[in-house]
């Protein structure tokens, strides 16, 4: 009897020597989300973890996809896993408006560092984002449009998904206030159905523009402007937020030169953080990086301690995240502070960068920032 109860003993001893369970977070991101999400763990497991638990990622590969039938799979694997405590993604409005679905069903919270749909404040209480609705950008870059003393005969092209007819719609909404010229407005389609170039340069061309209104991403911009600009040699452009990518802050081709565009993150004002950050990603992957970067770094630092300070469940993390600006002091991240509205949306701030043949730089202009509507 001693000796099993020595055994007994030393089997207790050992399950309570044993590690806890990590923190798991689920991530369905493009490569520079991803990369800012490894830095986060890094950094949170370096300084003890989460109440010495280790944080972990469950990265879904080749799911950063746009599609709302890809983003659905992801959500479903992820919210059908009970290690899973809170999600950052998707990469892009459509797919993180057909996501929300999943994880309000599922009580999972969701943080979606670029998504700027206005269909997103209504998803649900467990769905936050790190940027606010295009209600604001649209405005904002009306705003531009209208305060610009060329008073510039203005074309606007937005692609035809949830990201771009709500971004055209607040824009041509606020342009229309202005008494600004709006000479000619047309979706597009992305990808393979991105067809007959030509035809829509010559149509928009036709419309004599000073300025294209590019409200759409960067590929089928490259396989358009070539041909505007041949009918068009001195067309400004000025972009949203979604022509943002790697190659233009580093190395842009030269249909990018030129063209000022919508960033959340201000070049003109780096940080010491945030230069920190810049250091370590290029001494990591020898690379530029998107504001999705910075965002995502500072999502699951934000998810870290939700858990941390405010328990290790699901609805634990969701309380947490809702009571920041309100019972709780905003969450400091490396891009500023971070609080969300009822509607789970920050405050908008907008900055602009224009496209040198160095990579992107702060314009002139000057940055937007303002309440909640």
């Amino acid at each position: 009897m001693k000796h099993g109860s020595a055994f007994v003993l030393s089997i207790v001893a050992l399950i309570g020597c044993s590690s806890p369970p990590p923190v798991t977070i689920g991530i369905v991101l493009n490569r520079d989300g991803e990369r800012g999400a490894l830095l986060a763990v890094d950094d949170v497991n370096a300084a003890g973890g989460i109440r010495g638990r280790r944080l972990e990622l469950r990265i879904m590969k080749g799911s950063s996809s746009t599609a709302a039938r890809d983003a659905l799979v992801a959500a479903e694997s992820l919210a059908l896993d009970p290690a899973i405590l809170g999600v950052v993604g998707h990469t892009n409005s459509a797919a993180s408006l057909a996501a929300s679905q999943v994880y309000n069903e599922h009580h999972i919270v969701q943080i979606a560092p670029t998504t700027t749909a206005p269909l997103y404040s209504s998803a649900g209480p467990y769905s936050f984002r790190m940027v606010a609705s295009d209600a604001h950008q649209g405005a904002f870059l009306a705003r531009l449009v209208a305060a610009d003393p060329a008073h510039p005969r203005t074309a606007v092209l937005y692609v035809n998904d949830d990201y771009g007819r709500a971004l055209h719609g607040t824009f041509a909404q606020n342009l229309s206030l202005s008494g600004a010229t709006l000479v000619y407005e047309a979706p597009f389609e992305e990808g393979v159905r991105f067809v007959d170039v030509a035809t829509m340069a010559q149509a928009i061309a036709h419309t004599r523009p000073d300025l294209l209104v590019w409200l759409g991403r960067p590929n089928e911009f490259a396989a358009l402007i070539p041909s505007l600009r041949a009918l068009a040699p001195s067309i400004r452009v000025l972009a949203s937020d979604g022509l943002s990518n790697p190659e233009i802050e580093s190395h842009p081709a030269p249909a990018f030169l030129g063209v000022t565009y919508v960033r959340f993150r201000d070049l003109a004002n780096s940080t010491p953080a945030i230069r920190l950050l810049d250091a370590r990603f290029r001494d990591r992957w020898h690379d530029a990086f998107t504001d999705q970067y910075c965002l995502a770094y500072d999502a699951v630092r934000l998810l870290a301690e939700a858990t941390s300070a405010g328990g290790s469940d699901r609805a634990a993390v969701q309380r947490y995240l809702t009571s920041l600006g309100r019972t709780r002091p905003p969450f400091q991240g490396v891009l500023g502070k971070i609080a969300f509205d009822e509607h789970g949306d920050p405050n908008p701030a907008y900055f602009l960068a224009q496209v040198t043949a160095s990579g992107s730089k702060a314009t002139t202009f000057a940055a937007w920032s303002g309440s909640r509507q």
